[in-house]
């Protein structure tokens, strides 16, 4: 009887955890589907913001964790945020923090300052949630009243 018990009890274990992982729910249905993507667009002062920064932080808060996730913004406003390897970008709720090139100065086109508190996630107040398996549109308009626009 014990070398029944022997032979019955990994087997019963090998089974129970093949029915684990193929059941909704298990480890397989995290890789599953399509990659989650995030792009959009940047606009200050209804003009694309040329050269700047966009960057997703997971937000502890709401349950998100993980690294910060960045992006430039190309020459039309546009940015995509890609992580190395072909690896996904989790879902979940991120605070976005946005930062204008270092050369951005008040012109006669743009008469006001880039705030500098949206380049910290923790101050911004910009929050979006990325949902999986589709792809994530943000587009961030910054206007700033150019009487209160001050470094």
């Amino acid at each position: 009887m014990s070398m029944l018990m022997r032979l019955c009890v990994p087997i019963v274990a090998l089974l129970f955890g093949v029915a684990a992982v193929a059941l909704p729910g298990g480890c397989s249905r995290k890789t599953a589907g399509k990659p989650t993507t995030v792009r959009g667009a940047v606009t200050f002062q209804g003009r694309p913001l040329v050269g700047g920064v966009v960057v997703f932080t997971p937000d502890p808060e709401r349950g998100s964790s993980g690294k910060p996730i960045r992006g430039n913004v190309g020459a039309d406003g546009r940015y995509e945020l890609r992580l190395t390897d072909g690896i996904p970008i989790s879902p979940g709720w991120y605070r976005v923090a946005l930062a204008a090139p270092p050369t951005l100065e008040p012109t006669s086109a743009v008469s006001a300052f880039f705030p500098p508190k949206l380049a910290r996630p923790d101050m911004s107040g910009l929050v979006r949630e990325v949902k999986p398996e589709q792809e994530n549109v943000f587009e961030f308009a910054i206007e700033v009243p150019v009487n209160v626009a001050t470094r």
